[in-house]
Order: C-alpha cells, then structure tokens, then sequence
C-alpha cells in the first residue's frame, strides 16, 4: 500500500529530486504557488515550492526500495523517527491538494485588500501609521505606500502587522 512521505532535499533542488524520483517510479507531488520575483528592474512570476527543501514521495514501504530514496541526487534524506519514515496523512496531502488552482498551483490565502485601501499598521516601528495597500507578496506580505517625511515610500511589510482603517 503507497503513504505519503516527507523528503528532505538539497537547497533549492526540490525540482531535480522530484524528477529523480519519478525516475525510480516513486509517486512524487512537490506543491508549487506562484511568486512574483524582482531582480535587476523586473518582475517575473516563477513556480515556488510551497515548502522550500522538501516534497513528498508515495511509497510502499513493504513493496518498494525506499532507502534509495535517500541516495537519490538532490535528496538529503526522507523525515524519519529511528529506522522508519514518519507518514504523511493523506489528509494533509488531501488538503494541499484541494487549494490547487487549475494550472496545478497552489492558492494562497489572500490578504482580502484591495489597492488603494488604507490599512493602518499595528505591529514595529510604524505602529499606528497609515498606509495605502498596493499589492500582496508571497501570501504573507504586502507591498504598501506609506507617507514619509511629505511623500509616499514603498515599503513591504508582513501582513500580521496590518489591518485595514
């Protein structure tokens, strides 16, 4: 019978250990959302891994060579307690699964601003201040406009430590 199992892999190898996976015909899912990357004046949106350094492997541990899991390139080694790795439930798999949108990303939770919307900052060193929402980065941060010293500055801040005014 297949379970879920966490793989731990390399630094940014997550895609590489996946596919050396399949190779050896083990069942992989490896969730991905889209985030929007800034390098040298450009904005891209490229496939993250929803859990940087890890991805998931179907294995039928009575039926399979799972240890060669652990010598697959990319792969530092499977989550395990002693000798055995530790299963997934196929629940958490289920509910991953059910947030991916039709190109087979996952969707985030969204921040629920629109732009233009005032938020007030409620957390750090602008607490109290107001702020224009401009948009949501990585799910869990927010590129917003603040007012400083007469004109508006572009700032990212988490959005725990926003609310709307």
């Amino acid at each position: 019978m297949t379970t879920w199992y966490a793989v731990y892999t390399q630094p940014h190898k997550e895609r590489l250990a996946a596919q050396e996976l399949r190779n050896q015909d083990f069942d992989v899912y490896l969730p991905q959302y889209q985030k929007l990357r800034r390098h040298a004046g450009r904005a891209e949106v490229v496939a993250t891994a929803l859990f940087p350094r890890y991805l998931f492997a179907g294995i039928d541990v009575d039926g399979q060579r799972w240890r060669s899991v652990n010598g697959t390139r990319g792969v530092i080694g499977l989550v395990m307690m002693g000798d055995r790795p530790i299963p997934v439930p196929e629940a958490v798999i289920a509910g991953i699964r059910g947030r991916e949108t039709a190109e087979g990303y996952i969707q985030l939770n969204p921040p629920g601003f629109r732009r233009g919307q005032t938020l007030r900052i409620v957390d750090g060193p602008m607490a109290d201040a107001e702020a224009l929402f401009e948009e949501a980065v990585d799910g869990d941060r927010a590129i917003l406009l603040v007012s400083l010293l007469g004109r508006l500055v572009r700032t990212r801040m988490p959005l725990r430590q926003v609310e709307a005014a």
